[in-house]
Order: C-alpha cells, then structure tokens, then sequence
C-alpha cells in the first residue's frame, strides 16, 4: 500500500468526488480525511493509500496542482516514518525562576491609575 498526503481540497467536497479522481489513475485501498472534532468540518487535508506505486505515480502526476472547486491541489507521497521520528520542541520561554520574579514585579504597577478616556464619546451629554 502506497500513502499519499493530499493537502488544498475545499471544504466542502464529498469524500466520494475524491474517491472518484483518484480511482481514475489507479485501484484506491482506503481515504480518509480529516476532520474537526468540534465543528466535522473537513480540515482541508487527508490520506489515500493506493495499492500499488504504479497507480500513486500517475496520481501523483495529474492530481497534483490540479484546481478542483476554485482550490489548488497538492498530492504527495505521505511521510511513512514520521511516526518514527521524534517531535522536536522548542525550549519554553518563560523559565520558572523568572515566573516567580514577575509575581513579585506586580505590585510596582498596583499604585498605578488607569488611563483616562480622552473621547467625550463616552460621556452622557447633559
């Protein structure tokens, strides 16, 4: 099985219509898109695994920066061992020692007055 990555679909495409374009160039094992978990609206991208590479090249060939409802395609082969490799993280920002400090640097504001409003906007004519 061959994955590909097809990312730039609209929205409100039916998982049949893809189904339909992509079985043109080849015999298609599964399609899944991916949804919101809130909303079930399509993300705007997902995975079809082809059965065979002859099939995901030819796919890959038409399919790519094809425009289907006003939106571009993008068509790949799918990272296979990016469950493999480790996410890297960026180093947090706000170390815990300079948490502490800013708790402290607080109360230098607490004297402060807001500000005053300099439209009259907001004023209740007389």
């Amino acid at each position: 099985m061959i994955k590909l990555f097809v990312v730039g679909y609209s929205l409100d495409i039916q998982e049949a219509e893809l189904i339909e374009i992509f079985s043109i160039h080849g015999m298609l094992h599964s399609v899944h898109l991916l949804t919101d978990k809130v909303t079930h609206r399509h993300k705007g991208f997902g995975f079809i695994e082809m059965v065979d590479q002859a099939g995901a090249d030819r796919a890959i060939a038409a399919i790519n920066g094809m425009v289907l409802k006003g939106r571009k395609i993008s068509v790949k082969l799918a990272d296979e061992n990016r469950a493999e490799k480790p996410r890297t993280f960026k180093p947090n920002r706000f170390h815990s020692e300079e948490g502490q400090s800013n708790a402290s640097s607080g109360e230098q504001f607490k004297n402060k007055r807001p500000r005053k409003l300099v439209s009259n906007t907001f004023r209740a004519e007389k």
